[in-house]
C-alpha cells in the first residue's frame, strides 16, 4: 500500500513537472514573439546592412537562452528559499529532509535550456525570414 502511494505521488510529481515545462515553453514563445514583433524595424535594418538569416536566428535564440537561464537561476533560488521556509515553520515533517544536489540543479538547467531553445526557435525562425523592405516599412 505504501509502494502504491509513493508511485502515485511520483506520477503526480512528473505530471506537474511536465505541465510546468509546457507552460514555461508557452511563456517563452509568447515573450520572444513579442520581442520580435516590437523589434521588427530593427531586424529589418540588421538585414538591410547585411546580417545573414543564421546570425539573426542566433541572436534571437541567444536571447531566449539568456531568458531561460536567468529564470532557472531565479526559480532555483526561490525554490530553495521556499523549502527552507517550510522547514523552519515546521510544515515539512521531520522525516522529509530536502536534498540539494548539483545533479538536480544541472538537470533543471538542462531542461530549462532545452525548453528555451524549443520555445525560441519559432520566433527566431520567423525573424530570420523577414524581408528587409517589409520590416522597414512596418509601423
Amino acid at each position: 500500500m505504501i509502494g502504491n502511494t509513493l508511485d502515485m505521488i511520483n506520477s503526480t510529481s512528473w505530471a506537474i513537472s511536465l505541465l510546468a515545462i509546457v507552460i514555461g515553453r508557452i511563456g517563452i514563445v509568447n515573450t520572444m514573439i513579442m520581442s520580435v514583433y516590437e523589434r521588427t524595424r530593427e531586424i529589418g535594418v540588421l538585414k538591410a546592412v547585411g546580417w545573414k538569416k543564421r546570425r539573426i536566428l542566433g541572436m534571437i535564440l541567444g536571447e531566449s537562452i539568456v531568458l531561460t537561464v536567468t529564470s532557472g537561476i531565479v526559480g532555483s533560488i526561490i525554490g530553495v528559499i521556499g523549502i527552507e521556509i517550510l522547514k523552519t515553520i515546521n510544515i515539512l515533517s521531520s522525516q522529509m529532509v530536502p536534498v540539494y544536489t548539483i545533479n538536480i540543479f544541472l538537470q533543471a538547467f538542462g531542461i530549462a535550456i532545452f525548453v528555451g531553445l524549443i520555445g525560441g526557435f519559432y520566433p527566431a525562425w520567423r525573424a530570420s525570414k523577414l524581408q528587409p523592405t517589409e520590416a522597414l516599412k512596418y509601423e
